[in-house]
């Protein structure tokens, strides 16, 4: 197509008739088929007039770079397989764009477009210019200054303006419904503070000239939609932020044995996290006074070169729902009904003949009668489905290291591993069973020990904890546990009580386990690699884990609320049924020697839940937590159907 765009080619299609290119205004090219490398940028740099551009129905999927068209202030670029919109920058002056179908554009990419293009009005077809003037008319119909301006008359007259803006602006078309309640929320605080600070500027609020300054650092929990939810009377508007220090104070050191040693770092930058949204995105017919709804599972999205959100983007299970959540703005990107279990992993996606194979982000969501769906978050497709079991799932796992083999764990108490391999352009697929593994109880967990995600298996189930082998042999596809791991709990056991229900399970390191049986007020630290060495001297039985440390943890009855550790950062995290969580940071673990029975290892810190609403609201339950990248945000799941955003702030020790 290259050789069409030629200058003889673009006056003939450009209008109104010239003799030169300089003097075009109009240009369609739309339907061509053209590529992105079929647009040569030095000839096209000429249209120093252009004004439209019409480039529907192209196979385009960026623009090239260095393209610099001044007066270019209406562009077209729909139906097109657009992925990277900064491509647009040179181009400042746009007002008007057009980008519908084009099934790779994200939320994610429409923020930045509103960052990118600083004088955009109309995206779409639909308006949405003049956010300012909306803010200002909103203030002058229904607020003024008050007197005294104590912070705390301010701090509320703030909450209360940005509510009443959010709730009155509204325009714009769905896809940047949040992104508009989000900025004029800014708008709204600047305005606000521009009043108060006269010589910076008049009523104008300035517009920010960058996405870090577009950044939303102290919004008050929002809900679902990015509403803000109103706090606690006695919070006097801010969310708990000083999370409550335990006996183990960070500075202090706690030493389990001769040698084994568990400290948080001295004298450098400690974890502190603090609430940053509270979400009721899985209520029932989407009503803010649902309270009952049950959340148990949640998962970061793993990092890939298809991952956009930079580790900010978390899947969360409840009620019949998952939805995909933006941490860092609070938004909720999609949501998949009937689900009950989540997974994501990484698989190659084959696009043409001769493109390259391009790793695409995938979630696997367990529902009901056993289906298994896989969904593209990026595209937003759900390319497909296979039923796993005849019985409802409770558990998936993806293999670290073989992005396409996933286990499902049913309420039949078996555990199968599939084989789903990769992705066409067409997103063809095809799931094949490798093995089936009988556990005997519901599988509840499923970890993968990190040095070796391809040999063993560790299933938590409602009877105690198991040790499947998974390696590819040609032995029979049914197996059965090569031995079952113990702890000292289980000497505890009563009538009413086995405290053999394994509700909480993860890896801390390679080597070490974090684990807690229902009703257990401490959380075991074990080697993996000790036990294991353990188990060969038996033939048959339990092996007893073999302890490194205990943990501190509440005392509570209430059943699977499951753990989740960081390994970037040593941390472990659990939360307890009156809303709180403990958290304990474990640096510098050295597994030299056995625990000492008894001795129990304080939490670093436990931080309250936060209070979204005025008056009392009864504690929660704390059923499931998951940490991102780096500890960068964690997110909390409670069984009053709240979700809670924490976002990590670094803080001197």
């Amino acid at each position: 197509m290259s050789e069409k765009i030629t200058e003889p080619f673009l006056l003939e299609r450009g209008s109104p008739k010239a003799e030169t290119l300089e003097q075009i205004k109009t240009l369609n090219l739309s339907r061509l088929g053209l590529k992105s490398k079929d647009l040569p940028v030095k000839l096209l740099c000429r249209l120093r007039s252009l004004e439209s551009w019409d480039l529907a129905g192209n196979r385009l999927e960026e623009l090239p770079r260095g393209l610099a068209l001044p007066r270019l202030s209406s562009l077209d670029l729909s139906a097109n397989e657009m992925e990277d919109v900064t491509t647009l920058d040179s181009l400042a002056g746009l007002e008007e764009l057009k980008l519908e179908d084009n099934i790779y554009i994200t939320v994610s990419d429409n923020y930045k477009l509103m960052v990118l293009l600083p004088k955009l009005k109309t995206y779409n077809g639909k308006d949405i210019g003049r956010v300012a003037e909306h803010v200002v008319a909103v203030w002058d119909s229904k607020f003024g200054l008050p007197c005294p301006r104590t912070p705390q008359v301010m701090a509320d007259l703030e909450r209360e303006f940005v509510r009443a803006a959010q709730c009155s602006i509204r325009f714009g078309p769905n896809s940047i419904k949040d992104y508009t309640r989000w900025r004029v929320g800014i708008l709204a605080k600047e305005y606000l503070h521009s009043l108060l600070q006269p010589s910076k500027g008049d009523h104008e609020s300035p517009e920010p000239t960058t996405a870090k300054e577009n950044k939303p650092k102290d919004d008050a929990p929002a809900a679902e939609g990015g509403r803000p939810k109103r706090r606690a009377t006695g919070d006097q508007g801010h969310a708990t932020n000083a999370p409550r220090d335990m006996d183990g104070s960070p500075r202090k050191k706690s030493c389990v044995g001769d040698q084994l040693e568990l400290r948080t770092r001295e004298a450098v930058e400690r974890v502190h996290l603090k609430p940053l949204h509270v979400l009721q995105c899985h209520s029932k017919q989407d009503s803010p006074a649902d309270v009952s709804t049950q959340l148990w599972a949640c998962a970061f999205q793993p990092d890939s070169a298809d991952c956009t959100a930079g580790g900010r983007l978390a899947a969360t299970c409840g009620g019949d729902s998952i939805c995909l959540i933006d941490c860092e703005t609070g938004l909720v990107m999609k949501k998949y009904k009937e689900f009950f279990t989540l997974g994501w992993s990484t698989v190659m996606m084959s696009r043409e003949k001769s493109a390259p194979v391009l790793p695409c982000s995938i979630l696997a969501a367990g529902g009901k009668r056993g289906l298994v769906k896989l969904i593209h978050p990026r595209a937003n497709v759900a390319y497909g489905e296979f039923r796993a079991s005849r019985k409802t799932l409770a558990t998936l796992q993806f293999s670290p290291r073989e992005g396409g083999f996933l286990f499902t764990g049913a309420y039949d108490n078996k555990v199968t591993l599939w084989d789903i391999g990769g992705i066409d352009s067409q997103y063809n697929f095809k799931a094949r069973p490798l093995m089936v593994l009988e556990c005997g109880s519901t599988p509840l967990h499923l970890r993968l020990p990190p040095a070796a995600p391809d040999a063993q298996l560790l299933a938590a189930t409602d009877c105690g904890l198991y040790c499947f082998n998974i390696q590819l042999s040609a032995c029979s596809k049914k197996r059965t546990a090569e031995m079952e791991i113990t702890f000292p709990i289980y000497e505890q056991a009563v009538k009413k009580y086995s405290y053999r229900t394994i509700d909480g399970l993860s890896f801390l390191t390679d080597d070490i386990v974090a684990s807690k049986s229902h009703m257990q007020p401490s959380i075991y630290l074990w080697s993996w690699a000790k036990t294991r060495r353990q188990a060969r001297d038996k033939k048959s039985g339990g092996v007893a884990a073999v302890l490194l440390a205990e943990l501190r943890w509440a005392d509570t009855d209430v059943a699977y609320l499951s753990l989740s550790t960081c390994p970037e950062e040593a941390y472990v995290v659990c939360g307890d049924d009156h809303g709180k969580l403990w958290t304990y940071s474990l640096h510098n673990l050295h597994p030299a020697s056995r625990h000492r029975r008894g001795e129990l290892v304080s939490p670093t810190e436990v931080l309250e839940w936060p209070a979204p609403w005025p008056g009392p609201v009864e504690e929660p339950s704390i059923n499931s937590v998951a940490m991102g990248p780096g500890l960068s945000y964690l997110v909390a799941l409670s069984d009053k159907n709240m979700v809670v955003v924490w976002k990590r702030e670094e803080v001197l020790s």
